[in-house]
């Protein structure tokens, strides 16, 4: 408030601060990371969403829409975005749209990179794919019949690296596309083994970067050269899930994210330090290296740094970037981390700096090579055929489709009625799956599990809600499918996936949405099969008939 001289008031209206924040709060847990060319910009990839943030700021500019899941992003020329998915979309850092680009790509560019400014380098789980951004064609495409890729970078010399789970990486020469280089670890077992595979790719940053980064499932990491020769390689001691979720590096340290929030690091060179005046010792200087810290004639030379330490963050992350303010190797580091909030529900990124980290030391072990398999006996027989089995694992269902349930028989008396739950199909269209009301002695183990549940926005709204909870055989290889949850919307008035593109449909926000409070008034117990476990807070009868009442009662929600 500013008075002037006659005595009256005159306001002062201030525009909110636009100086920098700690913390930026994401609609959706982030997938990945990644600075603009420019530095000016922060590219953050969420579930069916890109942000467009700044990176002085960490204030968001603009967000682009999308249809993926799990989207890929690579910057290009001037600013353009190659978004990778089920298809190919081309965006820019200052527009809010994406266009689709090139057809029959499915299955070749679920990840992709720019590799140089007019190639673009995609893999996925139909093969690979290298597609000329000025002819917008590809000029090169493999169909593949192994495992599925799950990473693409590019190396400094303008070649792709990409891995696809196995012990093995691969590289593919834009110059010679008709073969794949081999990279692996050095300490690899003559034979395939699962914790040896290679499931998490990087690239180091800073005057001397492009190194690209391997992170297989037991913790080992290793980097190259520029030349992608293998330089290191580190294999920490494993005392828990040492699987890497991101990958980052300068000229001095590669940094490892992995999972309860646990940041390890790996020393790749020790700092150059100078002799002082008059030393007779020469040394050969390394071209292309910085120039080394000049040691004072009194002062002591410093202590090594260590070979790999480890530090527990404050807050769970699943991403990462390094920030280096200048080229030089005593310059200020800062580590932007992206994680889940509110249960995995929202998101949010914040920095670090990496000095203020109170890192540990951390134990360094071998790797146990796994032995070869003896030659078989050439006179031994051989193994009988394995028949196939024919037990039922799921039942076959052909009732009414999910989106035929009635509302009534959730917030009315169904449960007089004896609806506890109902079994419908683990896959297929998610509305058209058909139910059906069984007992738990007629559940298979490959039934899911169709539940009756309320909800309440966190807007505060009641809704009727259904969970759908999959169940798989025990011999099934990996986790179980995740639960998913159903909600009757408004336009139209049916039942829709809680998922951002049904949201964004029903004109809502996911900060209106989310965190969400689930209640389900019992869940049987003993069911057969394999199945993630709910979330005990969901299970409670009371919360269950209070919110199906205020549903009813305040009618927000019309059926």
């Amino acid at each position: 408030m500013v008075v002037n001289g006659e005595g009256g008031a005159r306001r002062t209206i201030l525009a909110p601060s636009a100086g920098p924040r700690d913390e930026l709060a994401l609609d959706d847990c982030p997938l990945a990371i990644a600075r603009s060319a420019d530095a000016r910009h922060l590219i953050i990839t969420l579930p069916y969403e890109v942000w467009i943030v700044d990176a002085k700021t960490l204030n968001a500019q603009r967000t682009i829409p999308l249809t993926m899941a799990r989207p890929s992003v690579a910057e290009g020329w001037e600013g353009a975005l190659w978004i990778g998915g089920q298809h190919l979309y081309r965006a820019s850092l200052n527009a809010t749209s994406a266009t689709k680009t090139g057809t029959k790509l499915g299955g070749y560019v679920d990840h992709v990179s720019l590799i140089r400014d007019d190639l673009l380098c995609g893999v996925g789980a139909q093969g690979e794919l290298l597609w000329d951004i000025d002819r917008q064609g590809p000029v090169h495409k493999r169909k593949s019949t192994g495992p599925h890729a799950v990473e693409v970078v590019a190396s400094a010399d303008g070649r792709g690296v990409f891995c696809d789970g196995s012990p093995t990486a691969w590289v593919i020469d834009p110059a010679h596309p008709e073969g794949y280089a081999q990279l692996r670890l050095g300490a690899t077992s003559p034979v395939p083994v699962d914790h040896e595979g290679i499931v998490c790719l990087g690239r180091t940053e800073g005057s001397r970067g492009g190194r690209v980064l391997l992170g297989a499932r037991d913790g080992a990491v290793a980097w190259t050269s520029r030349d992608l020769r293998l330089a290191g390689e580190r294999v920490p001691t494993a005392k828990r899930d040492m699987t890497p979720l991101a990958l980052a590096g300068d000229e001095r340290w590669v940094y490892v994210l992995r999972r309860r929030g646990v940041l390890q690091r790996f020393l790749i060179a020790q700092p150059n330090v100078a002799k002082p005046k008059g030393s007779k010792r020469k040394g050969n200087k390394r071209k292309g290296a910085p120039p080394a810290r000049a040691q004072q004639p009194d002062e002591l030379e410093p202590p090594p740094l260590p070979e790999a330490q480890e530090v527990r963050l404050a807050k769970l992350a699943t991403c990462m970037t390094l920030v280096a303010h200048d080229g030089s190797d005593d310059t200020k580091r800062t580590l932007l981390l992206g994680g889940p909030k509110a249960d995995g529900q929202l998101g949010r990124l914040w920095t670090v700096e990496v000095e203020s980290l109170e890192w540990q030391d951390l134990r360094l072990s071998q790797r146990t090579l796994a032995e070869p398999p003896p030659p078989p006996d050439p006179d031994a027989e051989p193994p009988a055929p394995q028949r196939p089995s024919f037990i039922a694992t799921k039942n076959k269902l052909a009732g009414p489709k999910i989106s035929e349930i009635c509302v009534d028989d959730i917030v009315g008396s169904a449960r007089a009625r004896g609806v506890d739950y109902w079994l419908t199909h683990g896959s297929g269209s998610l509305l058209d799956r058909p139910t059906e009301r069984r007992s738990k002695q007629d559940t298979l183990p490959g039934d899911a599990v169709l539940l009756p549940a309320m909800v309440r926005f966190c807007e505060g709204t009641a809704r009727p809600a259904l969970i759908v909870w999959p169940g798989v055989v025990e011999d099934h290889e990996g986790p179980a499918p995740a639960p998913r949850v159903l909600v009757w919307g408004d336009a139209p008035r049916a039942w829709m996936a809680l998922e951002t593109p049904q949201i964004r449909a029903q004109k809502w926000s996911r900060t209106d949405v989310f965190p969400i409070q689930v209640a389900v008034a019992a869940v049987p117990e003993g069911l057969p099969g394999k199945r993630q476990a709910l979330d005990p807070k969901w299970v409670d009868q009371a919360h269950f008939e209070a919110l199906a009442k205020e549903c009813k009662k305040m009618l927000k929600v019309l059926w």
